[in-house]
């Protein structure tokens, strides 16, 4: 199989990938175990990231004893794609994300937060902003903790200035 060349702003590319090859890494020790073939590597920029290839999630094409891993992650330099020989032939690749909503829609909201903390999302980036309403949670959520933390040094001072 050919990689995928995808040009574009490597300005986040190895900030995309580092966090991309954490979840690759779970992800194939979750679900796909001892139907993983993780020999391949693919060279981004000036790093090599892993390429593993399995049996598809999706279409459940592949076989083990005859060694037939159709699906496969590919590292480019927007983040991951999902492609599997079977069931994608006419369509192309998927993203990670599109990939984890269709067979792990928690973990795809763990991954767009931690893309959107990177600020890796939005226009210009595979994986949209997460919903505004859940955004503003977590910003009132932010500024809580930071109040109380402001809190908790004031009393300290306060108790060191009286001692």
């Amino acid at each position: 199989m050919t990689a995928l060349r995808i040009s574009g702003n490597t300005r986040y590319t190895s900030n995309i990938l580092k966090l991309d090859t954490a979840y690759v890494e779970s992800i194939c020790s979750n679900y796909f175990g001892d139907n993983l073939l993780l020999t391949k590597a693919e060279k981004i920029l000036s790093a090599y990231y892993p390429k593993p290839e399995f049996s598809c999630p999706l279409c459940h094409a592949g076989n083990k004893k005859k060694h037939n891993r159709p699906a496969t992650l590919i590292p480019t330099e927007v983040g991951y794609l999902f492609k599997c020989l079977n069931c994608m032939n006419d369509t192309g690749a998927i993203s990670l994300y599109n990939l984890l909503q269709q067979i792990n829609p928690s973990v795809a909201q763990n991954y767009q937060w931690d893309r959107w903390v990177n600020k890796t999302t939005g226009k210009g980036f595979n994986i949209p902003d997460p919903p505004k309403n859940a955004k503003a949670e977590y910003y009132k959520q932010k500024e809580q903790e930071l109040k109380e933390k402001n809190k908790r040094e004031y009393e300290r001072r306060q108790q060191f200035k009286s001692a």
